[in-house]
Formats: C-alpha cells, sequence, structure tokens
C-alpha cells in the first residue's frame, strides 16, 4: 500500500456527515472575487498534500505522522465517538470514547494548514533560540570552515531540523495530558435541531472554544452534523446561559464565528448558504484542497 500523500485536516469520516445520498458535500470557496459553491466528495477535499510531512526522509518516514498517528490514533477512534455522540447515549460514552473524541477535538483546534504553518514557524523560532544559547560550546568544536554560529551550521547542514520541528510536536501538543484531562472533566452535551433550517455549517477551523481549557469560563462548540453539535463547559450554567437564546439563534450565531474563523473553506449539505458564507468568508490568499 501507497503512503498517504493526502493529509485530511478535515477527516472523510468527519466531512461525510454533510454529503449528500450523491455522496458529496457542498464546498464554499472564494477562487477569485466571489464565493462559490461546489459538490465534492469528502475523499477530494479537505486535505493538503504532505502537510504533516517530514522534509528530507524516505516516503514511509516522511508521512509517518499522518499514516501512524492521525490516522490510527486521532481519527480511527474518533470516528467510533462521533457515531455515539450523535446517537445521544451517554451509556456507551467510555472513557476511551471520551478520550478519543478529546484528541479528535485537539486535533482539529492545529492540524488546519493555517494553524500548522503557524506552529511550525513558532517552533522554528523557539529552536533557533535554544541553539544561540551557550555559544562557546559550538565555538570549542567548530572547525575553521564552519560558519560562525550554531544556527548556521543547521542551517546549511540540517535544515529539515528547523523544518520539521514544529510538525514533530503535533502528537504531543494533540494528546498533552492535562489539556486532555481537562476537556474530559467538562460537562459534555449533544444539542440537536429538527427544523429544515438552518443547519450547522462546517468550517475548515471548527472548533470554537470560548477561553482556555483551564478557564471556568470555558466554552467549546464543535459541529457533528448538518443536525448536531458538539458542547463542552466547565461550568451548568455557562451552558444553560447560552441556550437561553434558543436553538436557532445558536446555530445562527455559531454559523456565523465558523464561517469567520474559516481560513479558506466552509462545508455545508446544501448550497442555500452561498448569501451567508458570502457576506462572512475572507477573501484567500491561495487555495486549499
Amino acid at each position: 500500500m501507497s503512503d498517504p500523500k493526502k493529509h485530511h485536516y478535515l477527516p472523510v469520516f468527519y466531512l461525510a456527515k454533510w454529503a449528500s445520498a450523491s455522496g458529496k458535500v457542498v464546498r464554499y470557496y472564494r477562487p477569485h472575487l466571489k464565493v462559490v459553491a461546489s459538490p465534492i466528495t469528502p475523499q477530494h477535499t479537505g486535505y493538503e498534500l504532505g502537510l504533516y510531512g517530514l522534509d528530507g526522509y524516505v516516503p514511509d518516514v516522511c508521512n509517518s505522522i499522518e499514516k501512524n498517528f492521525m490516522a490510527p490514533i486521532v481519527d480511527d477512534p474518533a470516528a467510533r465517538a462521533l457515531a455515539v455522540l450523535i446517537e445521544r447515549n451517554n451509556a456507551k460514552l467510555t472513557t476511551e470514547l471520551r478520550q478519543a473524541w478529546t484528541h479528535f477535538v485537539m486535533s482539529l483546534h492545529v492540524r488546519s494548514p493555517a494553524k500548522v504553518k503557524q506552529i511550525t514557524r513558532q517552533a522554528q523560532n523557539e529552536l533557533r533560540q535554544s541553539l544561540s544559547v551557550n555559544p562557546e560550546e559550538y565555538e570549542a568544536v567548530r572547525g575553521a570552515l564552519d560558519p560562525p554560529t550554531l544556527v548556521e551550521w543547521v542551517e546549511q547542514n540540517a535544515l529539515p531540523l528547523l523544518d520539521n520541528y514544529g510538525k514533530q510536536l503535533l502528537p504531543s501538543i494533540i494528546t498533552h495530558t492535562e489539556t486532555r484531562d481537562a476537556v474530559i472533566r467538562m460537562r459534555w452535551w449533544t444539542i440537536g435541531i429538527t427544523e429544515d433550517f438552518p443547519d450547522f455549517l462546517l468550517g475548515d477551523r471548527p472548533v470554537y472554544m470560548s477561553h482556555g481549557v483551564m478557564d471556568e469560563r470555558c466554552f467549546i462548540a464543535v459541529p457533528l452534523s448538518p443536525k448536531y453539535v458538539f458542547f463542552a463547559t466547565r461550568k451548568q450554567e455557562i451552558f444553560n446561559r447560552v441556550m437561553s437564546y434558543g436553538i436557532k439563534s445558536v446555530t445562527k450565531s455559531l454559523n456565523n464565528l465558523y464561517v469567520m474563523q474559516a481560513d479558506q473553506q466552509v462545508y455545508a449539505a446544501s448550497d442555500r448558504h452561498l448569501r451567508f458564507v458570502e457576506n462572512r468568508l475572507e477573501r484567500c490568499r491561495g487555495e486549499t484542497k
């Protein structure tokens, strides 16, 4: 079997919840000036080639984060958790499934192309600073033809070390114990809507989180399908306050947030959201699958 080169930041099992009977979702994006709505299969969107790929390695190692972590450790268990959440059967929501869903939510928070680039850039800067500490140690072993600093030596001889550092941190960020446990301890709800309209949209950055997970005011909302949304809060009163506005108002507010925080793409079960998305999706600086 060939190594996975399509790194899905919106996994197929997740996108498929918005698919019609034809097996396609409606993808909203702005290729030029105007937003267009185009049907597409989940397998052919929500990915970037080599998004988590490690430079300078053979394909088996290059795609190891997608092949050995994202797919089997994050996405496969999350698919089972998603089914239980939509079923709204708390008796089936085991500790293992709560952990699986938490890892998935944490992954959605950091695995979009823009976020991966941000993490990579930040990690590079931190690694450069680390390599600049104690310059006398490098000076003691520096050869006559070596560059003046260790950072320059790495840039000339081991550049993939800088390029890959942030991507290699992704698994530890996603499975960070304190963050995971804080989310697992929250109160969880699956809220459904029965009306034909509105329905939940799915942006390419689908996690809404107010405040940090350690903050008492934290509120997490993740769409599960066009008709269901996942909520997590640290306090019951936070949930009650949100729901006091009514589900239609909450749905519209969440859709507004999902579209406005999207980088480039929004997905839906139909094309009737075109005007809504047009008024909220920022202009793209390039196209992602």
